[in-house]
């Protein structure tokens, strides 16, 4: 009970401080919405004109109250209103949060899950297929960046066989195209994560003894050194859950799939504060409940992981 207590205490703190930096830091920005505003719309950067987009946006109160007025708002549900569309900056999120969730968590959940069993097969074969497949996938994954792969696969596919219209359409391809690749970036480190794990598992004697007792390695590894195995996975897997809002970027706008990202960087441009600190929050909301969800994962495998 306590160690829950001082859990959501700290994720507690964390929000509240990290809510402050958030306010602070978006407004340190060499421009402001209010000028970002009047060039798009070629207007003089007059007294009159800045004092009356202030006005209109909401930056003409002092800014503790700006703050106190948007971190409750927050906490009551209200997202606010975008500074330059005047949209429903909720609604936006709810529009755009499927197709970022969808590169994110299927591309990490298929790739986590292919990780495991590459892993496993790498540990049992030391210098075997997998073992010198996954050793290469990483050093590939870690050198060849994201966007050049999928321009290979958008000229390869789209442009010389013209077996998958990325750009017109429903957008499945691309969908599924991102998918696959995010897959992909995760499968290589992941799987030397799991190969680690189960080799160090064989280092013990439990597992030594069961062997010697006549029970076939691959029954000793899979039902009795899975679950340490499974908990530094998805122990690895925590750090990389981060990426489903802000890891998808490239591949968002690599094809053209209209997600959180592009939403991010069109707010950047403008200049639109109330986007910015609500996106930077929900990632940490979202990381909040990961946290919480993977720690209790591993309460249910028998691991302790500090809090």
């Amino acid at each position: 009970m306590k160690k829950t207590f001082l859990y959501l205490l700290k994720w507690f703190l964390i929000f509240f401080v990290a809510s402050i930096l958030i306010f602070a830091v978006v407004r340190m920005m060499p421009s402001t919405p209010v000028d970002k505003w009047l060039d798009a719309y070629h207007l003089p950067h007059t007294e009159e004109n800045v004092t009356y987009m202030r006005e209109k946006m909401g930056l003409d109160t002092p800014l503790t109250t700006q703050y106190l007025r948007w971190i409750g708002n927050f906490v009551r549900g209200d997202w606010g209103v975008s500074l330059v569309s005047g949209e429903n900056i909720r609604e936006r999120f709810f529009a755009k949060m499927p197709y970022s969730f969808s590169i994110g968590i299927a591309g990490l959940v298929l790739g986590a899950t292919a990780a495991f069993f590459l892993g496993y097969r790498a540990a049992k074969r030391r210098g075997g297929f997998c073992d010198r497949f996954t050793a290469v996938l990483t050093v590939f994954t870690q050198s060849v960046p994201m966007f050049i792969l999928s321009i290979i696969i958008i000229y390869a596919l789209g442009v010389r066989l013209r077996i998958a219209k990325f750009f017109t359409g429903d957008g499945k391809y691309a969908l599924w195209c991102a998918v696959l690749i995010t897959a992909l970036y995760s499968m290589g480190g992941l799987s030397r994560v799991v190969r680690e794990a189960f080799r160090e598992e064989m280092k013990k004697s439990y597992v030594k003894f069961m062997v010697s007792r006549g029970f076939p390695r691959e029954t000793v590894l899979l039902r009795h050194a899975c679950k340490p195995a499974l908990a530094s996975l998805i122990s690895a897997v925590i750090t990389r859950f981060a990426g489903v809002f802000g890891g998808s970027t490239v591949l968002e706008f690599a094809f053209a799939i209209p997600g959180l990202s592009t939403m991010l960087v069109t707010a950047m441009d403008s200049r639109d504060y109330n986007i910015l600190q609500t996106y930077i929050l929900v990632v940490i909301l979202w990381m909040f409940v990961v946290h919480l969800v993977l720690h209790l994962v591993l309460q249910l495998l028998g691991v302790r992981r500090e809090t």
